[in-house]
């Protein structure tokens, strides 16, 4: 908050809206009992929009990590032509992570798609978000002269969005249970992880030696 949020803005919407968003589901749960086990039969009205909305925050959190590193790879662009042409091909790759669900994955509205549906969305987005986190560190790697706040930030991004990443795709190959808790404890401490990175990144004393190094 002390000038970084000038260069890293997306950073701070995205971790922004991952901050309202486990407030607001941890209130509705204890309120609500919104992450009860209960049959679907069984739910009431509030637990079964608390289901909802919290499936629709996961694909808008995916896609808030996948235009966060879009913006990231943009920002190191170098100024002139090519930054354009970057620009243009970037805004396509973003347009496409939001169709590109609705095209290969079965969706129905009734009145929201299914529970696979949104897994299946917010794995893509952080498969792709990997992916782009790799082009970013691409960019960054032979830039003179390095950034390493940057860098510190595309890592703890690289830990979150790899190990949503992995979370989600493990799923469809093992069966429902323990195994499943492990990967969600797993998915758990990859995001613990991308905050201490990131707590790291922009530590007061750190940006300064970080800033006398770039000189």
């Amino acid at each position: 908050m002390r000038g970084a949020y000038r260069k890293f803005w997306v950073v701070l919407i995205y971790v922004s809206w991952e901050l309202l968003a486990t407030v607001a589901f941890t209130i509705a749960d204890v309120l609500y009992g919104g992450t009860a086990q209960v049959s679907r039969a069984n739910q009431t009205n509030a637990q079964l929009w608390y289901a909802r909305f919290y499936w629709l925050n996961d694909v808008l959190t995916g896609l808030l990590r996948f235009v966060l590193v879009i913006v990231l790879i943009y920002k190191v662009t170098p100024e002139g032509n090519k930054r354009v042409a970057v620009g243009r091909l970037l805004t396509v790759l973003v347009a496409a992570a939001i169709l590109l669900p609705f095209v290969i994955f079965p969706v129905s509205f009734r009145p929201f798609p299914t529970t696979a549906w949104f897994n299946s969305t917010t794995e893509l987005l952080n498969f792709g978000a990997a992916i782009m986190n790799l082009v970013l560190w691409a960019a960054l790697i032979p830039s003179r002269p390095r950034d390493p706040q940057f860098l510190t930030v595309s890592a703890g991004l690289g830990v979150l969005v790899t190990g949503a990443a992995l979370s989600y795709g493990l799923r469809h190959f093992l069966p429902k249970g323990v195994l499943t808790s492990m990967l969600n404890v797993f998915l758990n401490l990859t995001q613990l992880g991308c905050w201490v990175i990131w707590c790291w990144a922009f530590w007061p004393a750190r940006r300064r030696r970080g800033a006398a190094l770039s000189e």
